[in-house]
């Protein structure tokens, strides 16, 4: 009996791991939203001011096997509070944006504590307002909803608005296909647990800006 215990937990365990990189890396939602992401190198400089002279904050290093290092010592060095969206392995690292100019981003580097700095714009490192993400990133990966998505936004829209009327509703989505958005909303197909395909537009931010739903980071 112990020898079949032990051999569910180990095949639940090993099927975890293969599927580490298609599954959503984080779960509940986000403290900061903001107008969009930067897409960053492996090695971040966050400068308090918006040129280079300026003092630097902290320095973020992260490699392709999810390793990181920061030189703040008062900042919380984890990926899941500096970054929204963080797929090492596909060299990808979304952190969130307050603003930008022609040639540098403001950005959130601690989601709990509400750490704040600029980073230059580069061929490694830019900045995608969320129509650029969901349609970038969506298209070719997916979307999911945050495990603390309240039940009334789980609902499809035959516009991009409540005066729209709603159309569907949804439980489990297996997978979420973005199409077009238009300011809060973007119009999905989505396959749900009883393999129903269902279309129309869903909310994914609120008009406080908090987000209802991400980009899958495959």
């Amino acid at each position: 009996m112990k020898k079949i215990l032990f051999t569910i937990i180990f095949l639940f365990v090993l099927s975890l791991k293969s599927n580490a990189d298609i599954l959503p890396q984080y779960l509940n939602s986000v403290y900061h939203w903001g107008i969009g992401v930067a897409s960053t190198s492996k090695h971040i400089k966050i400068y308090e001011e918006n040129n280079s002279d300026s003092k630097v904050k902290a320095e973020i290093v992260w490699n392709e096997h999810g390793a990181i290092k920061c030189s703040n010592t008062k900042m919380i060095c984890d990926s899941k509070d500096i970054f929204l969206g963080f797929s090492p392995s596909n060299n990808t690292a979304l952190l969130s944006v307050e603003d930008e100019t022609d040639k540098w981003i403001y950005v959130c580097y601690s989601q709990k504590q509400r750490l704040f700095g600029w980073i230059k714009k580069s061929e490694n490192t830019t900045f995608l307002n969320w129509s650029d993400l969901f349609l970038t990133y969506g298209k070719k990966y997916g979307m999911y909803l945050f495990r603390d998505t309240p039940k009334e936004q789980k609902r499809l829209f035959a516009g991009p608005s409540v005066e729209s009327g709603s159309v569907d509703s949804f439980f489990y989505p297996t997978f979420i296909s973005p199409w077009f958005v238009s300011g809060n909303w973007v119009l999905v197909k989505i396959e749900d647990f009883d393999d129903k395909q269902k279309t129309g537009w869903l909310r994914f931010r609120g008009d406080d800006g908090r987000l209802n739903a991400f980009v899958n980071l495959k």
